[in-house]
């Protein structure tokens, strides 16, 4: 049996604890005209009835896809409400438990879109309460799937370690190991007390024991060294780049030819004011635009990219610069 037969086998057992089937409904998702992602329209999901994304995708080559979603109680696309997860290039089934990845998957879901780092097709997709079958396909996923890298404060630690259905492995891992050399154990008992010590066969338990936890381990380093290749292959797009074209690889579109766009044109004394969709992890404007300060009172420029100006602030201000459509600075008319 293989290493992935086996794990299979025990996200099987795991996710017989998440037992249910329930309604589903289609999702419909379009190319969004105001970005590189794919929307749907608006909807009114109860998270609690609805806990599963299940998305049918055409690749045309490997990649990485982010799925964010705004809630009643939050209206924003950010990092905040967001799950990563790796593409294969052709067409293939992705099933994301979301709660168990994300815990603020909460309250009334608006809006999901999907932001593909390669060049895809929807086919279809569908939005469910979960069962045996989609927790498997889900946690699965999840196992092998990409983790990042773990943040403590101002400093970036190692990779971080596998969750499943909102818990650690390792709380699933503990109690596999405790019950099954508790069988073996009872087992052993009932077919060899009177041919066998109990001395041996405690022994043969131990055995047992730690045959399974270096399976288990064995497994938990698969895993990581998979996520470690999953990282190198992310990150060799950007060898004997130099910083600049690294810095357009990182982001999303031409959001950083946007960026030196507004470098080039707003002073490094001045102050401005933004409108970029979180989605693009707009904190990185403020980084790449130091010691311009970013602010939202008396600002000399504001910085549009993909967004909406409201029409009260749009009255105060007056064109300035344009990168390209959707994409451009404005000044406030008295300046």
């Amino acid at each position: 049996m293989t290493i992935k037969k086996i794990v299979f086998l025990v996200f099987s057992i795991i996710s017989l604890t998440g037992f249910a089937f329930g309604q589903e409904a289609l999702l419909q998702f379009q190319p969004s005209p105001s970005g590189p992602f794919w929307e749907t329209q608006e909807i009114g999901i109860d998270s609690s009835e609805y806990n599963t994304v299940q998305l049918r995708i055409k690749a045309e080559q490997n990649g990485m896809a982010q799925l964010f979603w705004a809630t009643s109680y939050d209206p924003r696309f950010d990092q905040y409400k967001t799950i990563a997860f790796p593409l294969k290039q052709g067409i293939h089934k992705y099933t994301i438990n979301v709660p168990s990845q994300n815990p603020n998957w909460i309250g009334w879901v608006k809006k999901i879109i999907l932001l593909p780092g390669v060049p895809i097709e929807i086919q279809s997709v569908k939005i469910m309460r979960g069962n045996l079958l989609t927790n498997i396909a889900s946690g699965w996923q999840e196992f092998w799937g990409p983790r990042g890298r773990l943040i403590i404060g101002s400093t970036i630690n190692t990779i971080q370690p596998v969750n499943l259905f909102g818990r650690s492995i390792f709380v699933y891992i503990y109690w596999v190991i405790g019950l099954s050399t508790f069988a073996f154990l009872a087992y052993q008992l009932y077919l060899n007390l009177k041919k066998q010590s109990f001395e041996q066969i405690w022994l043969e338990t131990g055995k047992f024991t730690v045959f399974l936890t270096i399976i288990f381990w064995v497994l938990l380093e698969t895993s990581s060294l998979f996520n470690n290749w999953l990282a190198l292959k992310s990150d060799w797009k950007y060898v004997g780049k130099s910083q600049d074209e690294r810095l357009a690889l990182a982001n999303t579109g031409d959001f950083y030819a946007f960026i030196k766009f507004c470098q080039a044109n707003m002073p490094q004394d001045s102050k401005f004011d933004m409108r970029i969709p979180p989605i693009y992890n707009d904190i990185k404007a403020r980084y790449y635009l130091y010691p311009r300060e970013q602010t939202t009172v008396e600002a000399d420029y504001l910085i549009v990219y993909d967004q909406a100006v409201e029409p009260a602030v749009k009255a105060l201000c007056s064109p300035y610069k344009s990168f390209r459509e959707n994409a451009y600075i404005m000044r406030p008319k008295q300046k």
